[in-house]
Order: C-alpha cells, then structure tokens, then sequence
C-alpha cells in the first residue's frame, strides 16, 4: 500500500512538473534586429516584408475576427526571427457580445472598450484574453490592449465620461489581459496605446495624456506595463513633415502634443521615479502607429523624406523599442482625408481594399534603412 501511494505521489509530482513546464515552454521574447517595424494587414505580402528588411510587425486582431486569422502572419514571422506584436480591439460584431460595452451605439464608434463593468463582461474579457494569449503564446512578443485609450469618444468608448471611472475600467481590463498573457509567457510584453495628445484637447471625452496617464500608473505601477504612443505629425493628413508643426514645444508642461519632433519629452517623463517600472528600468516604449501622407505636392519625396527623418529620431533614442508605420498598402478609407500613409499606392479596382498597385519612393526610403 505504501509502495502503492509513493507510486502515486511521485506521478503527482511528475504530472506537476510536466505541467509547470508546458505552461513556462513559451517563455520567449523575439529581440528583433532593428527598430524597423510596420503593420501589416495582407498576408500575402510577406514577401514584400523580407524584401524591406523591416525586423517587427504589428497586426490589428478585432474580437469579430477568427482566432486564426493571423496565425499564418505569426508562423512566419517566428520562423524569420521577426518580432511579431498584436493589438487586440473590440469591434461591434465581438464574438462574444458580453465583450461590448452596455448600450454600446452601433455607428459613430471606432473601437469600444473591453467591458469589465459588469460580471458578464468581466467573465467575458477574461475568457477572451486566456483563449488569445494560449493561442498566439508562442508566436507574440508584444501585446497591445485597445487602441488609443485616451479617447472614450471614439477609441475606447465604454460609455463612461469622467476620467477618473474610465481610467479605472481600463486599468482593470488590461489587468485581466495583462495577468492571463503573463501566465502564459512571463517574457511577453504588454502596452497600453496612447495618442499623441499630451495636452491638447477640446472634447470632454478626449483625455489629455499628462492628466490620465498618471491616473493609469497609480493603479497599475505594480505591473511591466509598457507605452505604445501613436506620434502623427500636427497635420497628418494634409502633409507629412512634423519638425514645423505649430506649436509643437520642447516643454513638456506646455506643449499640445508629443511627436517624433519632440518625442524626447516623452521619454525623459518616463525616466521619472514614479514611473518607473517595478523593478526601476524605464518602462518599455513602443511607437506603435504613426503615418506620413503622401497624397500633396511632390508628396512621395515629402512622405520619404519624413520617414527618413523619424526614423532616424526613433532609432537615436535608447528607450524606443520600435518604430511601426500604419500602413503597408494605402487605404480607401483613408484617402478621402488625405491619408495615403502606405509604402505602395492602393490598386483601385481591386476587389478588396489595400491591395498593392505600385511602390512608392518612400518604400526603397525605407528599405535603405537599418
């Protein structure tokens, strides 16, 4: 018999062990070779990828989307030592319709934040982070929860107006995602998006970053959260240089928005004690969005030359971990506002949109650079 039972406590410890080691078998980060990254939504067009020599890609996985849908993208970034990052929206048509918010508005919205207000809600999110992070464990290095957090107008609408109450609902999602990402594979990375309004805004429902960051980090100081900042320039859609947008300052404390024209600013405020990560590094940074038009006069060689100029401005700095433009192809949606933010030109008689017609001047800017 008592033969019998160490049989059977050493199984135990066996199986314990054998289970301590399947769920610590994705604790990876893929260090990628450059700050070169872009988003990318067809998948077709990995090979154009390789040929830019871009070293991180960053995909939008909506909650109506399939779980697989990027998985293909995944496979082959980690099979060419890519650094693969995910943004995890919430979309009406969510798989879940717990998922939304209560009441969520059907038109006039973005993205819709994760609802954590509710039980059902709650149970929800959770269901859907561990079935996200379990799934793309071992291909994502980053995650990045929602979009542009800041703006419960359109971005993260979650039907909440005071700050204070949104900046709470959100630090409890992410923790939710963060936690359950975690659990999966320690290494990975989780970022909370910003726009870049620093202090610049007129709507009640567009926060300002200086007040609603600090918000975020007293409820979720104890975390490795990490920053992924969206630094348009000014007047993105109506042309793509930054270094003269007006009103752009070098003090933080008045400066409207923080952009790659003065995006030191950002990562000195980082640097600050309180908001230091738990174990005192800086927090990581990631600029995860940022496009230059080119849809204006002679605007290929402006669109290159912006590029060129911001990524030598993201690579100069030490607490950049990446630099990804918003688009690979251009977009329809986009264009009729000026944003022709892609490396190619849009074919417009395609059947799908963003599909690729020609590369642009800024594509072999880009290419040239390390």
């Amino acid at each position: 018999m008592r033969k019998q039972t160490k049989k059977l406590a050493a199984a135990a410890l066996a199986a314990a062990l054998s289970l301590a080691s399947a769920m610590t078998s994705f604790a990876f980060y893929q260090e990628p070779a450059s700050k070169k990254g872009l988003l990318i939504s067809q998948q077709h067009m990995f090979d154009d990828v390789l040929e830019l020599g871009v070293d991180q890609v960053i995909c939008n996985q909506a909650s109506y989307q399939n779980l697989d849908t990027y998985m293909p993208l995944a496979q082959n970034c980690k099979n060419h030592g890519i650094t693969f990052t995910m943004i995890l929206l919430n979309n009406f048509g969510a798989s879940d319709p717990d998922l939304l918010p209560v009441d969520a508005p059907v038109e006039g919205v973005g993205n819709y934040a994760f609802n954590s207000t509710t039980p059902e809600g709650e149970a929800a999110v959770r269901n859907y982070a561990r079935t996200m992070a379990n799934y793309y464990g071992d291909y994502v290095s980053n995650w990045v929860i929602g979009n542009e957090i800041n703006d419960a107008a359109a971005w993260d609408y979650n039907g909440i107006s005071d700050m204070d109450e949104h900046a709470a609902s959100y630090a409890k999602t992410f923790r939710i995602f963060y936690d359950e990402i975690k659990a999966v594979n320690p290494e990975a990375r989780v970022f909370i998006p910003f726009d870049m309004r620093w202090k610049a805004t007129n709507d009640p429902l567009r926060y300002t970053v200086s007040e609603y960051l600090p918000k975020l980090n007293a409820l979720l100081k104890d975390t490795e959260y990490g920053i992924a900042w969206h630094p348009y320039p000014v007047h993105f859609f109506d042309k793509p240089e930054f270094m003269d947008d007006d009103g752009i300052s070098f003090d933080i404390n008045t400066t409207p928005n923080i952009n790659m024209k003065n995006l030191d600013l950002l990562t000195n405020y980082m640097q600050n004690a309180d908001m230091l990560a738990p174990d005192g590094s800086v927090r990581h940074l990631i600029l995860s969005e940022q496009g230059f038009t080119s849809a204006c006069e002679n605007g290929e060689a402006r669109q290159a030359e912006a590029i060129r100029q911001a990524y030598e401005i993201a690579k100069a700095n030490p607490h950049v971990d990446g630099f990804y433009l918003t688009r690979q192809v251009d977009a329809q949606s986009q264009e009729v506002a000026g944003g022709a933010f892609g490396l190619w030109t849009r074919d417009p008689n395609a059947s799908r949109d963003e599909m690729p017609l020609a590369k642009k001047q800024a594509w072999y800017t880009y290419q040239s650079l390390e």
